[in-house]
C-alpha cells in the first residue's frame, strides 16, 4: 500500500470517529408526526458517576429530568415559547432482588435493570417522547426544541448538601440540546 493511500484512509478513519464521537458526546434529537402529535426520539450521553453509583447502592434515589421546550423561531423579532414539558425517571436499587429500577413518573411503567450499564443504555436513547399537539402549531413557522436534561439525588437534605459542599455532588447537568421540530 503506497504511503499517499495510507495517509488518505488515515485521515477519513479519523474523520470518521470524530463526527461519530461528537455526535454521542453532544447528543441530538430528531422530531416526528403521528396521528396528529409530534413525538421526538432522543440520544444522549447519559453516564452515571461513580458517587452517583454509589449513592444508589446506598439506597439514594436518583431522579433524571428531561425539560423539552417548544419555541417558535422568528427571524426579526424574539423567538416565541410555544410550550414546555417534562418528562421525569426515578433510579433506584431494589435492595432485595439487585436490580435497578426505573420509573417513568409520566406515565408510571417500570423497568428493572441489572447493571448501571443496562441503566446507562436504556436512558441515553429514549424514543417516542409526545411533545405538542399538531393543532396548535402553524405549519408555515419554524419551531426548535429544545432540551435540558439533569440528574439530581432525591431525599437528601439541605443542610447535608451544605456539609457535603466540599465534596462531589450528585447532582448532574448536561449540555443543552437543540434540533428543529420538523426538517
Amino acid at each position: 500500500m503506497s504511503k499517499k493511500l495510507q495517509y488518505s484512509a488515515t485521515i477519513v478513519l479519523i474523520l470518521l470517529l470524530s463526527g461519530t464521537q461528537g455526535f454521542a458526546k453532544g447528543g441530538g434529537g430528531k422530531s416526528y408526526v403521528r396521528d396528529g402529535v409530534y413525538y421526538s426520539d432522543i440520544q444522549l450521553p447519559f453516564r452515571l458517576e461513580q458517587q452517583q453509583i454509589e449513592a444508589l447502592d446506598s439506597g439514594v434515589t436518583l431522579s433524571f429530568q428531561l425539560d423539552f421546550s417548544i419555541v417558535d423561531v422568528r427571524s426579526w423579532r424574539i423567538d416565541r415559547d410555544i410550550g414546555t414539558l417534562s418528562q421525569a425517571y426515578s433510579i433506584r436499587l431494589n435492595a432485595f432482588t439487585g436490580r435497578y429500577s426505573i420509573t417513568n413518573l409520566n406515565i408510571g411503567t417500570k423497568f428493572a435493570l441489572s447493571s448501571t450499564q443496562e441503566v446507562e443504555s436504556f436512558l441515553s436513547e429514549i424514543k417516542n417522547i409526545p411533545l405538542v399537539d399538531d393543532s396548535i402549531l402553524d405549519i408555515e413557522r419554524n419551531y426548535s426544541v429544545i432540551m435540558q436534561a439533569s440528574i439530581t439525588a432525591e431525599g437528601i437534605s439541605q443542610w447535608i448538601k451544605t456539609l457535603s459542599f466540599w465534596r462531589q455532588n450528585l447532582d448532574t447537568e448536561f449540555e443543552t440540546i437543540e434540533w428543529m421540530l420538523l426538517d
